[in-house]
Protein backbone atom coordinates (compact mmCIF):
# COMPACT_ATOMS: atom_id res chain seq x y z
CA UNK A 1 0.00 0.00 0.00
CA UNK A 2 2.87 2.34 0.67
CA UNK A 3 4.27 2.15 -2.96
CA UNK A 4 0.41 3.49 -3.62
CA UNK A 5 0.17 6.14 -1.75
CA UNK A 6 3.75 6.81 -2.76
CA UNK A 7 2.98 6.75 -6.62
CA UNK A 8 -0.19 9.08 -5.81
CA UNK A 9 1.35 11.18 -3.96
CA UNK A 10 -0.25 10.58 -0.89
CA UNK A 11 2.76 9.79 0.94
CA UNK A 12 0.83 11.57 3.99
CA UNK A 13 -2.44 9.86 3.88
CA UNK A 14 -0.61 6.57 4.41
CA UNK A 15 -0.06 5.61 7.88
CA UNK A 16 0.64 2.17 9.33
CA UNK A 17 2.10 0.66 13.10
CA UNK A 18 3.58 -2.34 13.16
CA UNK A 19 5.95 -4.38 15.84
CA UNK A 20 7.78 -7.15 14.09
CA UNK A 21 9.45 -8.31 17.04
CA UNK A 22 6.56 -9.36 19.05
CA UNK A 23 7.62 -13.21 20.11
CA UNK A 24 5.76 -15.75 22.79
CA UNK A 25 2.77 -15.42 24.13
CA UNK A 26 2.20 -11.69 22.69
CA UNK A 27 2.27 -12.50 19.12
CA UNK A 28 -0.51 -14.85 19.48
CA UNK A 29 -3.68 -14.11 18.20
CA UNK A 30 -5.61 -16.67 20.52
CA UNK A 31 -4.13 -15.34 23.55
CA UNK A 32 -6.89 -12.59 25.65
CA UNK A 33 -5.84 -13.38 28.89
CA UNK A 34 -5.76 -10.78 30.85
CA UNK A 35 -2.21 -10.70 31.83
CA UNK A 36 -1.45 -10.86 27.87
CA UNK A 37 -3.57 -7.90 27.15
CA UNK A 38 -1.54 -5.74 29.57
CA UNK A 39 1.65 -6.77 27.73
CA UNK A 40 0.08 -5.50 24.58
CA UNK A 41 -0.79 -2.20 25.83
CA UNK A 42 2.12 -1.94 27.18
CA UNK A 43 3.95 -2.53 24.20
CA UNK A 44 1.21 -0.32 21.94
CA UNK A 45 2.41 2.47 24.28
CA UNK A 46 6.08 2.24 23.84
CA UNK A 47 5.22 1.83 20.01
CA UNK A 48 3.69 5.30 20.29
CA UNK A 49 6.66 6.91 21.70
CA UNK A 50 9.02 5.34 18.29
CA UNK A 51 9.53 7.41 15.16
CA UNK A 52 7.65 6.71 12.28
CA UNK A 53 9.71 4.13 10.19
CA UNK A 54 9.21 4.29 6.72
CA UNK A 55 10.10 1.53 4.11
CA UNK A 56 13.23 2.70 1.65
CA UNK A 57 11.62 1.23 -1.32
CA UNK A 58 14.72 0.49 -3.28
CA UNK A 59 16.50 -0.92 -0.16
CA UNK A 60 13.68 -2.76 1.76
CA UNK A 61 14.77 -1.55 5.05
CA UNK A 62 12.76 0.90 7.23
CA UNK A 63 14.49 4.01 8.23
CA UNK A 64 12.96 5.90 11.32
CA UNK A 65 12.17 9.84 10.71
CA UNK A 66 13.38 12.28 12.46
CA UNK A 67 10.42 14.25 12.34
CA UNK A 68 7.45 12.56 14.01
CA UNK A 69 6.83 9.89 16.68
CA UNK A 70 4.28 7.51 15.90
CA UNK A 71 2.21 9.24 18.43
CA UNK A 72 2.08 12.39 16.86
CA UNK A 73 1.36 10.83 13.27
CA UNK A 74 -1.74 9.40 14.60
CA UNK A 75 -2.86 12.75 16.25
CA UNK A 76 -2.15 14.19 12.84
CA UNK A 77 -4.23 11.32 10.99
CA UNK A 78 -6.92 12.08 13.51
CA UNK A 79 -7.32 15.30 12.48
CA UNK A 80 -7.26 14.88 9.02
CA UNK A 81 -9.71 12.47 9.15
CA UNK A 82 -11.80 14.58 10.90
CA UNK A 83 -11.47 17.55 8.61
CA UNK A 84 -12.32 14.93 6.09
CA UNK A 85 -15.82 14.25 7.59
CA UNK A 86 -16.61 17.69 7.96
CA UNK A 87 -15.70 18.51 4.55
CA UNK A 88 -18.38 15.27 3.42
CA UNK A 89 -20.62 16.42 5.95
CA UNK A 90 -20.99 20.22 4.71
CA UNK A 91 -21.30 18.66 1.39
CA UNK A 92 -23.83 16.55 1.64
CA UNK A 93 -25.87 18.87 3.44
CA UNK A 94 -25.73 21.51 0.75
Amino acid sequence: MSVVFKSLESEKNYLRIQDDTLKGKVSSVDNSTKENLENLAKIGEELLKKPVSKVNLETGNFEPSKHETNEQALTRFAKLLSQEKHLREQASSS
